[in-house]
This record gives C-alpha cells, sequence and structure tokens, in this order.
C-alpha cells in the first residue's frame, strides 16, 4: 500500500510500501477478504485543517448529539452510487447524521466523490463546510474494484472524522459462531455491517472467543478428542496453536492491554477463574469459591474483570481487581445474569439478563449503581461492545431464527446484519483495524 500526503502547513511527502503476494491455498483465499485492504495500491492526497484548528461539528460526548445535516454525492464510474450507498449506509448506522439531497438547501457539510475508473478504481473525495465556504478535506484513492467495500468503509470513516474529530469503526470486524452442516459450531469473521464473511474456524465443538488487542489473532475454545482446549489462531496465516489445555471445561474469557487472557476452567473441579499470558505460561488462579466461576472478561484499563458467578444462587454479574481481590457483586435484579463486556471507557457492563422467561440485553454501570434494559423482544445474548462503545453487536432469536444484530448503545438503530436462513451467534467486535 502506497500512501502519499499533502497538507496545508507543508508539502510534505510520506512513502511507505507494503507488498503481500497471493497464494491459491484456500487458506490464504479466505484471509483475503478478512485483510482485504492490504492487496491493494491505494494513493491518497488529503487537506486537512491541523488538529488543534479543527472544527468539530458533532459533539458526541455531549448528552444530547444534534443530527449533522451533510450531502454525501457520487458521481462517474458505474461504481460510483455503490461507493456512496455503502459510505451512506455506515454514517445512517451513527444516527448523527440527516442526509439533505443535493439540490435542497440546508447542508453544513458536502461530501463528494468523483470516481473514475481506470486500470482499477479511483476515487477523489472531497468534503466542504458550506457554512464557512472552505474545504477540509481532500483525499485520493486509486484500488481494485474487487475491494469496494473496504475503500467505501474508509471513506466513510474520513467523513465521521471530519465531523466529530474521532476515529470512525467502519474498518471493524465481528468474529461469531456459525452451526455447520455437521451440526457443531464453526468461527467466521465479518465486516461490521454483516458483508464479507469467511470461516476462519471449522474443526471441532467451537465455544467462546476473543480478540487480541492488536487485532492479528483469535482466542477461542474447541472440543477436539473429547478435550477441550484454548487456542490461538493467527489471521494472516490462520494457523492455530494450542495455548492451554487440562482435563475439564476450559473456555476462553478476554484479553487485557498487558496481554494476559483470561479464563475459565474446571480442572480442579468447579469452575475458577484464571489468567495466563500469550505465550501459556505463568497461569495464576482468581476465584476459590463453592460456585461456578466463568466468563472472565477485563476491563479495557486492564485494573478490573468482571465475571459471572452463582454463589449466591442463580447466575449474576460481578467484578474483582485483576489480581482476584476485592469481589463485588453488580447485579442484584433478576435470576439468571450472564455474557458480560466492559465498555471501551471502563464506565458500563453490557450483559445478558432473563426477564419474563426471555433474556434481554441490560448495561450496568461498573460500579452497579445503574441498570438500562436495551431490547425488548426475542431472546438476546451475547453482547460485544464497538471498540468506540458507540455500538453494541448481540445474537438475537426475534425474526425465528438466532443471527447477529447491531444496535446503539442507548438500544435504538436495531438491525440484523447476518443473512437470514443462517444460524449465527455470540459475536465479539474486533479492535480498530488498520
Amino acid at each position: 500500500m502506497k500512501i502519499e500526503y499533502r497538507t496545508k502547513s507543508k508539502d510534505q511527502r510520506l512513502q511507505s510500501t507494503e507488498h503481500r503476494q497471493q497464494s491459491k491455498d484456500h487458506r490464504v483465499t479466505i484471509k483475503r477478504f478478512i485483510y482485504s485492504s492490504v492487496f491493494v495500491l491505494c494513493s491518497l492526497f488529503f487537506v486537512l485543517t491541523s488538529p488543534v484548528d479543527a472544527k468539530i461539528y458533532i459533539d458526541i460526548s455531549s448528552p444530547a448529539i444534534r443530527k449533522l445535516p451533510i450531502t454525501v454525492t457520487a458521481k462517474g464510474s458505474a461504481k460510483a452510487k455503490e461507493l456512496e450507498w455503502i459510505a451512506k449506509a455506515d454514517l445512517e448506522a451513527t444516527g448523527m447524521f440527516t442526509f439533505v439531497d443535493p439540490d435542497v438547501p440546508g447542508a453544513e457539510i458536502i461530501a463528494n466523490m468523483d470516481v473514475e475508473k481506470s486500470s482499477g478504481l479511483r476515487v477523489v473525495l472531497s468534503v466542504n463546510d458550506l457554512i464557512e465556504g472552505e474545504e477540509v478535506l481532500k483525499k485520493r484513492f486509486d484500488a481494485s474494484t474487487l475491494i469496494i467495500r473496504p475503500m467505501a468503509h474508509s471513506i466513510a470513516n474520513d467523513i465521521y472524522k471530519v465531523a466529530t474529530g474521532k476515529k470512525g469503526i467502519f474498518r471493524t470486524k465481528l468474529s461469531y459462531l456459525s452451526t455447520l452442516s455437521s451440526g457443531k459450531k464453526g468461527i467466521r469473521v465479518m465486516d461490521w455491517d454483516g458483508f464479507n464473511s469467511s470461516r476462519v474456524v471449522s474443526k471441532g465443538l467451537n465455544s467462546s472467543h476473543s480478540w487480541t488487542q492488536d487485532g492479528k489473532y483469535l482466542l477461542f475454545s474447541s472440543e477436539r478428542n473429547r478435550k477441550w482446549r484454548i487456542y490461538l489462531l493467527d489471521l494472516k496465516t490462520l494457523k492455530e496453536s494450542i495455548l492451554f489445555s487440562s482435563k475439564g471445561l476450559n473456555l476462553v474469557g478476554g484479553t487485557s492491554k498487558d496481554n494476559l487472557i483470561s479464563f475459565s476452567s474446571s480442572r480442579d473441579g468447579s469452575s475458577e477463574i484464571y489468567t495466563i499470558n500469550t505465550y501459556g505460561k505463568k497461569m495464576k488462579k482468581l476465584t476459590r469459591s463453592f460456585g461456578i466461576d466463568l466468563s472472565p472478561v477485563f476491563s479495557p484499563d486492564g485494573d478490573k474483570i468482571a465475571f459471572v458467578s452463582d454463589r449466591s444462587g442463580g447466575p449474576q454479574i460481578y467484578s474483582m481487581d485483576a489480581n482476584g481481590k476485592s469481589i463485588k457483586r453488580l447485579t442484584f435484579e433478576g435470576s439468571y445474569n450472564t455474557s458480560p463486556a466492559w465498555s471501551p471507557d471502563n464506565k458500563w457492563i453490557a450483559y445478558s439478563g432473563r426477564v419474563n422467561g426471555k433474556n434481554q440485553i441490560f448495561v450496568v454501570k461498573s460500579d452497579g449503581s445503574e441498570i438500562w434494559q436495551l431490547t425488548m423482544t426475542g431472546n438476546n445474548e451475547s453482547p460485544s461492545f464497538s471498540p468506540d462503545g458507540l455500538f453494541l453487536a448481540f445474537d438475537s432469536d426475534r425474526d425465528g431464527e438466532r443471527g447477529i444484530y447491531i444496535m446503539r448503545n442507548i438500544g435504538e438503530g436495531q438491525k440484523r446484519i447476518t443473512k437470514k436462513g443462517t444460524i449465527a451467534l455470540s459475536p465479539r467486535w474486533s479492535p480498530y483495524m488498520n
């Protein structure tokens, strides 16, 4: 990938080149869909006001986020409308934009895409402030037509950053479990909007899974030859390695910023919480209770672990220090609460709780002081926050079959992103992807 920059403050060119060779091997073909952008030559030229002086159109830290009137257009090649549709769909999902037709006044900014068909596809993105009458961003992309969706997601990220000053999540991924023809559950990875799904694990009976902090690996638990192990999957090569193996049920939880991995294991009889490093060394047992402890996930700052325990009767959400001390019960409403997931700012924990015989998605403050219910229809489980904390992915059977859904973190904009006719569950959102 070749990248060249120009800014208003000075003419400066920074070039970097990455070369990847394609292989006919099926495993690399799968990898191509996951890391599709690395197979493209992209040249980018942009003009942007300096971060200090840049105008923020949408303050996402505000309790009441206003919608920004925006016009998004694309013209030129036959691919122009497809690019426009994907970029607008990304932005619309945030709930932060009001789209204004090009021939109707009222937009505050306009994003134009000039699309040319050359050896691949050339797109010049220009974003203009219609109030101030100035261009705030200009960037050129030269890319293969094979990766039009990643390019459109990149364009949406650029527009989103102009509007909010924050990084967009439109190039992130979701891993999830999918039922195979054998009846067992494989693991797949797809784009954040449900497209470009590819199977990455097909062997064994697969269960819990999690991303490493750098997004390069997937950790997953799988039962093979009547033994539950925790595996590490390299997403570039799709090579698996065993991280932890013992008798009993071993289920991976989450990872910390210090490259620790939390998991539950019944190796000593009852299920307890452990940590281990990414080399499978320095195992530490954190809990010792008469109940069942499982589903441990690190807080983003690495100081806390949320987990599920039935030590008080039915399963409830607890937290503790990363060293296993200062255990605190967080949920008291409902008799069956599971699947904790931290928000990136450490302030909230999403979980699945049973209400009137059905599972719904809730969020509780990390100190247990406040609870909100986000879903109302069907059975909803396995919540996972996007890396910016603005979205939650989860699975639901509201349409009659289990599928992956996303919603905004206040429960708005709930929509299914996996195709009907396929059974999908337990989504896990990736970190930001390069």
